[in-house]
């Protein structure tokens, strides 16, 4: 007995009991302040979608498509999309066969065609301007037109922004055309001063018609690309031309994808490379514009990350980073105008919804593993949760808010950021108040860049709130989780990324790991 006696006290000795065992103090909670005697007018136009309907997949007035963009609740939808902007024709409601091949690039060139094809077989060929609008005065939704500067003409231009107002359509925004500054479109536009000189006849012609559209013309990503600015002379000049002569537009267009899409990258390394990009290049980004465009309106148009291959496409982390990357927009403020790409079409990468892809030689996305159903035959991708969380915030909201946060956790970049420290939590407060200046509705948008939890304090005008939450919100364990796969993985056949729900106590509250979500208080 004095032998067993003597072993298991030197067991406690090596083996402290955890119930006994001393514990330093917690580090002190994150502690996040709204002040809702501070706020500013939401823009509203920071949430939407780039349409592109040319495969023919969808159609605006397809009963999914819009159910399940009713759910989104968009503020506004680009249309006809991007680049097939550079070669619709409204009145025709779609493409001429021989303009299809028209570019100096034979991949895009290959895909116009396919297309093409795809939508004389599904949709006779049309993606009608008319339904586009039905679809947008049915929901509530602001246009946005991109007009044709590659295969149309200045007539067209204004025969489209006439036809509009005397439907009565409420469109503002005109994008004069998309992407020109593209090597694929040297055989027109050689350099930024040939399409100043098309962009003006176009922009005087449309506002002959309408003088208070607004019209944006085609800055490059440059700003986005650090890497880029040493090597791509081009676009440095295209984008000082345009800034060198800004009498006829109101507005620059910008294209921010997040520029690296490699492969054989863990996915942390990923995660801190995106964050860091988001924290850090963005920054730089406009500084870059600002400096160009002090005056002039900056409409993002399209925004995702690098390319539909991207390996992290469909993952949690992607719903992660549309989430973190919109916060972002919102401390913005030349910023009015933005559309996610985009909203629907076939793959696994960059839509928010796309149909069941089927097995076809050649592709490059891995097969097995796709869910059989979710909605009819198609499936919500990873970050359509996050858009719907952002959807449901926004709809109920008119005002922003200020937030600061104390106790920040860091996390460190990787890449292009190695050895950076950037802030672990991102939130943004929007709401409504009533006549008496009582905050009605108060949500808070919340981004947990880490892979750790985190407990946090609310602080509403100087008060410690103890009251009733509501937190809604995307989050998961492993950080390539995926609604059905991607071009590096099969999915695990279930939709495994969704909107999960805890309510109670706000003193209560834990914000989960690898996290995006909004927090809405009953008061």
């Amino acid at each position: 007995m004095k032998f067993l006696l003597i072993v298991v006290s030197q067991l406690i000795m090596l083996f402290p009991i955890i119930g006994c065992r001393e514990e330093k103090a917690p580090p002190e909670a994150l502690r996040l302040e709204v002040n809702t005697h501070t706020g500013q007018p939401l823009r509203h136009t920071l949430y939407g979608f780039n349409t592109n309907m040319i495969s023919g997949d969808y159609g605006y007035l397809d009963d999914d498509f819009v159910a399940l963009t009713k759910a989104l609740a968009p503020q506004t939808l680009r249309f006809p999309g991007g680049t097939v902007g550079n070669f619709y024709h409204w009145e025709a409601g779609g493409f001429f066969e021989s303009e299809m091949d028209s570019t100096l690039n034979p991949k895009l060139n290959k895909r116009n065609k396919d297309n093409y094809v795809k939508l004389q077989e599904r949709r006779n060929g049309k993606i009608v301007f008319d339904d586009f609008m039905q679809l947008c005065n049915t929901l509530h939704i602001t246009p946005v037109v991109v007009v044709n500067l590659w295969t149309g003409s200045p007539e067209e231009s204004a025969a489209w922004v006439d036809y509009a107002k005397n439907k009565g359509y409420q469109i503002t925004h005109w994008e004069l055309g998309n992407e020109y500054y593209l090597p694929h479109y040297l055989n027109k536009y050689r350099t930024v001063e040939t399409y100043i000189a098309e962009a003006k006849k176009h922009a005087a012609a449309m506002k002959a018609v309408n003088p208070n559209i607004k019209v944006s013309v085609c800055a490059t990503p440059l700003g986005f690309h650090k890497e880029g600015w040493l090597v791509k002379t081009q676009q440095r000049k295209w984008d000082k031309g345009l800034a060198a002569d800004p009498s006829f537009y109101d507005a620059y267009t910008v294209h921010a994808y997040a520029y690296k899409a490699v492969q054989k990258k863990q996915i942390e390394e990923m995660r801190c490379y995106l964050m860091g990009w988001i924290h850090f290049g963005v920054e730089e980004a406009l500084d870059y514009y600002q400096e160009l465009f002090p005056n002039k309106e900056m409409w993002i148009t399209e925004w995702n990350i690098a390319n539909p291959a991207n390996r992290v496409a469909n993952t949690q982390l992607h719903a992660m980073y549309v989430g973190d990357f919109f916060l972002k927009m919102l401390t913005m403020p030349n910023v009015t105008q933005a559309n996610y790409h985009v909203i629907a079409g076939p793959g696994k990468g960059f839509p928010v919804f796309s149909p069941i892809t089927p097995v076809t030689p050649g592709t490059f996305w891995k097969y097995g593993g796709e869910p059989e159903l979710d909605f009819g035959g198609t499936i919500r991708r990873a970050v359509y949760p996050a858009f719907q969380l952002i959807g449901e915030a926004f709809a109920q909201a008119d005002t922003q808010f200020t937030v600061s946060i104390q106790n920040q956790p860091l996390l460190e970049g990787a890449m292009t950021y190695a050895k950076k420290q950037m802030f672990g939590i991102q939130a943004q407060a929007i709401g409504k108040k009533r006549d008496s200046n009582e905050t009605a509705y108060l949500a808070i948008l919340v981004s947990n860049r880490t892979g750790e939890q985190h407990t946090l304090h609310l602080v509403i005008d100087g008060k410690y709130y103890k009251g009733r939450v509501i937190y809604r919100y995307v989050a998961d364990e492993r950080l390539n989780a995926t609604n059905g796969g991607n071009a590096e993985m099969e999915g695990s056949g279930e939709i495994e990324i969704r909107i999960q729900e805890w309510s109670g106590e706000a003193t209560e509250l834990l914000i989960p790991k690898n996290s995006f979500g909004v927090l809405t208080l009953l008061r």
